[in-house]
């Protein structure tokens, strides 16, 4: 496949995009109606819903296979440097899905501005429901859609981890924390997954990259508040199996903002790694009991 070919993956996304500025209201001599074109369209989409919801397990497999298939990786590359893909691609492929938020939000303000007995009124009033029960249905696999683009941004601007995009990985915050080092207090810039927390530092100048310094597991670590032991305001320490941090926030909010999101972050891995151990247990369990009933056959 040329890079070129990838403009036929492109413009089908889009087409939506061209027939927007087509109605049918121009022909009736109506030019005031936008309505009968977003719920035609709002009909057209619905029928894709099933589609919709499998996008963020298609860009998943995407992204993994770019890292196995040179010819994709290099095609791919490719077509983000020519001047139609203004963005990342995986960032294009989310725009179908994402629109949709945007629609409702626009029925919504078309449909308190106009008054009921206006021509356009019940066109919008049809379409904001039909777009309301396509968000619904679709509401799971958008979250895991913005998981998957802040995965990817930050596989390209974190300098020294591979595969952040895995299955299961969840972002849920990023800031400014200071270090203790011999050195003094350094300022590290903190990603806390569902799964670990990366400390970084801001890399080459000029770029948005950043260099890891740490890579804690959240399995069995331990979070307090550690003022007094250090007699640094607003800072707690970190216990991890790899290692242990003393970490300061800028003010007492923040510092409790952090320890909250890290403990909850922590019971939540907590939980999956037993949900995670009990179904291995019920699986040796099932196997065992089959060999047993073969055996026992014999």
């Amino acid at each position: 496949m040329a890079s070129g070919d990838m403009n036929h993956i492109r413009n089908p996304l889009f087409s939506f995009d061209y027939r927007e500025g087509r109605s049918n209201a121009p022909t009736k001599g109506d030019y005031q109606r936008i309505g009968d074109l977003m719920l035609r369209n709002m009909h057209m989409l619905k029928e894709l819903t099933g589609y919709l919801q499998k996008h963020d397990e298609v860009l998943t497999e995407l992204e993994k296979a770019t890292k196995y298939i040179k010819k994709l990786e290099m095609v791919y590359k490719e077509f983000e440097l020519q001047k139609v893909c203004y963005l990342p691609l995986n960032t294009f492929l989310l725009k179908p899905i994402q629109r949709l938020m945007h629609y409702k939000l626009i029925l919504g303000r078309l449909c308190k501005h106009y008054k009921i007995d206006q021509r356009d009124y019940a066109d919008c009033k049809n379409a904001l429901k039909e777009v309301t029960e396509m968000t619904s249905q679709l509401q799971n696999s958008l979250i895991r859609l913005e998981n998957f683009q802040k995965l990817t941004e930050l596989q390209h601007d974190l300098l020294g981890i591979d595969n952040l995009v895995a299955a299961g990985r969840e972002f849920i915050r990023e800031g400014c924390l200071y270090k203790l080092t011999k050195k003094g207090l350094q300022q590290r810039m903190f990603f806390l997954f569902s799964d670990m927390l990366l400390y970084t530092s801001k890399g080459v100048t000029g770029t948005n990259q950043f260099k890891i310094h740490g890579h804690l597991l959240l399995h069995r670590m331990l979070v307090e508040e550690s003022e007094n032991e250090w007699s640094v305001p607003h800072c707690f320490t970190i216990y991890s199996a790899q290692k242990t941090i003393v970490v300061a926030a800028s003010t007492r909010l923040e510092m409790g903002k952090w320890m909250e999101d890290l403990n909850m972050a922590i019971e939540m891995a907590k939980k999956s790694s037993e949900k995670s151990e009990m179904s291995l247990d019920n699986s040796m369990c099932n196997r065992s009991n089959s060999e047993y009933t073969v055996l026992h056959h014999l």
